[in-house]
């Protein structure tokens, strides 16, 4: 595993510190601790920074030359959110995949205040990795907001005051906005109508490339699923427009 994670980030070209904050009578203190210093051994831009406090605390923020991204695991993102740990440093660096084109960059930018998100998460949900990798996407974007990812195994007296009944729930400013399975699409048009949007950035358009397509799909449902996938198979230039 190690020797992919040294392939997924040896073009890494920013610095990123895992600044773990700990009380070091914490029982997986040392575990997480061993297992941020083994992700940040597959990197020279990569480093872990320990600092002890009182609370009986257990989190990491991820820094980018030495300053915050608004990405932060309370907790160790192992099981199915290893992925989501690799992609907020790929993301940060500008190298992921899953990041938006710019007329959604421009809606995240778009959104007003400032914005505290929680996502409480089991690291056996197959579901919850697509919510916290959207949400650490819209953080690394927008400086305006922030995003914690909970894992409710070892904040379960967090979870019974927050009376978090399903996962992955996410929380705006200790809000309730989403629970279970949910795209980027619904979880921005939801931050959107919780805040609201300066719309001189969203509309401050830009002139993008005509492009030609021998096939325009409309609807992203099981039917337009299937004629784009054998129109694409039969070597035509196919595009889908759907939500």
């Amino acid at each position: 595993i190690l020797d992919q994670v040294r392939s997924v980030f040896q073009h890494l070209e920013a610095r990123y510190v895992f600044h773990i904050t700990y009380h070091p009578g914490h029982e997986q203190a040392q575990e997480l601790i061993g297992f941020l210093k083994d992700v940040a051994s597959c990197s020279d831009k990569l480093s872990c920074r320990m600092s002890e406090i009182e609370n009986p605390v257990l989190e990491f923020t991820l820094m980018k030359d030495d300053v915050e991204t608004g990405i932060k695991f309370r907790g160790i993102p192992g099981g199915h959110e290893f992925t989501s740990l690799l992609l907020a440093v790929l993301n940060a660096d500008g190298k992921g995949k899953n990041l938006p084109d710019e007329a959604i960059r421009r809606r995240i930018r778009a959104l007003q205040g400032d914005i505290s998100l929680q996502t409480y998460v089991s690291l056996t949900c197959t579901n919850c990795p697509d919510v916290v990798q959207a949400l650490n996407v819209m953080a690394t974007l927008n400086s305006r907001i922030t995003h914690e990812t909970v894992d409710g195994a070892i904040n379960q007296k967090e979870v019974e005051v927050m009376k978090v009944q399903g996962v992955p729930s996410v929380f705006a400013d200790g809000k309730l906005i989403n629970v279970g399975r949910s795209d980027f699409g619904e979880l921005l048009s939801k931050l959107e109508a919780q805040y609201g949007i300066n719309e001189g950035i969203v509309d401050n358009s830009v002139e993008k490339p005509v492009k030609n397509y021998d096939v325009v799909v409309v609807g992203g449902g099981p039917a337009g699923a299937a004629s784009a996938i054998y129109s694409a198979r039969k070597g035509l230039n196919v595009a889908v427009i759907a939500e």
